[in-house]
């Protein structure tokens, strides 16, 4: 792979140079470094990363967002003064390039409980995203992804202590590339739960870091995804156990069909001194139709004694005794295929958007459920 490069020089100011502890004349170099680091690569190992990183200095535009009207919100553009807390350059040097590009940020702040969920949608470029949840907040987040031109999103969300955060998310347009980086910082006992839906497109890109950086902190991401038609999905996530007695559980599921191709990464980090820290990784793929490509590889990587962790991937198809069973009943094979690859996705389909994600991965259900 030849080296990976950046479009463009880096700018920001001096004293956000100096909170990151870099000096301004060297930052290029550093995240040059980091986007060639060996880890760095091996992220990028089935995609290639230089069309991503052509478009980090695209112009940007903020998302629509609506219910912003509400007590305990606020919602402002500003320049960016500081790199958000946890921020690590070797973990995403290509989104810490975005901020410094785009020079300014879509602030949200939500100091109290929010009673209406927040809606942003993305139907473009958009500016980074930096929500500030304070202590004993809660906030629910929809967000859509839209548009049929090549886009990027970043979003940085920072959790308070006993704060809360549900936060549901639809990728399913189709487009030649699509990027999203979420990064989400969890303080004492904060929780945070991502329902996360995507289709493939030419190629999708979902990075997700998850920091449990205060004690008892709980994490859930729910995510399914449905890749075909020569569609390609590629994610990578990272979930972070920095503190002691942090609990996380992650459970992905994937159907790749007819030349898709799907790549799936997760790594469960547990730092030095993250002692009782729970964690589980369960990522499931289902292959159909010909020609499927899955690559799947679950990681752990602990540094402390005392804790719980399993991860785990599956490879698959359709069970043969369960379509037997089906279409032994009457129910001929495309509607039998349909129905076990619903209930396979309906699994990981839950939230306010899990109706609209079971429609565009499944087709038109004759059902009243809700989710």
């Amino acid at each position: 792979m030849a080296d990976l490069a950046l479009p463009q020089t880096l700018t920001l100011s001096e004293d956000f140079a100096s909170a990151l502890g870099e000096p301004v004349a060297t930052l290029d170099e550093v995240v040059q470094q980091a986007l060639n680091s060996a880890a760095h690569r091996e992220r990028w190992k089935y995609t290639k990363a230089d069309r991503f990183l052509a478009q980090t200095s695209a112009s940007a535009k903020p998302p629509q967002i609506s219910n912003e009207n509400q007590i305990g919100v606020s919602w402002q553009r500003q320049p960016i003064a500081q790199p958000m807390s946890g921020l690590d350059l070797q973990q995403a040097p290509e989104a810490f390039a975005r901020l410094c590009f785009a020079g300014e940020a879509m602030r949200l702040d939500i100091t109290a409980p929010v009673t209406e969920p927040i809606t942003l949608v993305h139907s473009e470029n958009t500016l980074p995203v930096m929500i500030y949840v304070s202590a004993n907040a809660s906030l629910s987040l929809i967000e859509i992804i839209e548009g049929h031109e090549e886009m990027q999103q970043s979003v940085w969300i920072d959790i308070g202590p006993n704060a809360q955060v549900l936060h549901s998310r639809n990728a399913l347009n189709d487009t030649p590339a699509s990027w999203q980086y979420l990064n989400v910082r969890l303080q004492d006992a904060a929780r945070y739960r991502l329902n996360n839906h995507a289709l493939g497109c030419g190629i999708r890109r979902q990075d997700l870091h998850i920091i449990m950086d205060g004690q008892g902190a709980e994490a859930k991401l729910v995510s399914a995804g449905m890749v075909d038609n020569k569609a390609a999905l590629d994610q990578q996530i990272t979930m972070e156990h920095r503190q002691p007695k942090g609990h996380s559980e992650q459970t992905i599921h994937n159907i790749v069909a007819n030349g898709g191709k799907c790549t799936f990464n997760g790594r469960i980090h547990i730092h030095e001194g993250a002692s009782g820290t729970d964690a589980q990784l369960s990522n499931k793929n289902l292959g159909m139709g010909d020609n499927a490509t899955i690559n799947t590889k679950p990681e752990l990587e602990i540094y402390t004694d005392d804790v719980s962790c399993s991860h785990g991937a599956t490879v698959g198809t359709l069970s043969k005794e369960a379509l037997f069973y089906l279409t032994s009943r009457g129910i001929d094979q495309t509607a039998a295929q349909a129905l076990l690859s619903q209930g396979f996705l309906r699994q990981c389909i839950d939230g306010p958007l899990a109706a609209t994600a079971l429609e565009a991965m499944i087709g038109p259900q004759n059902t009243s459920d809700e989710h």
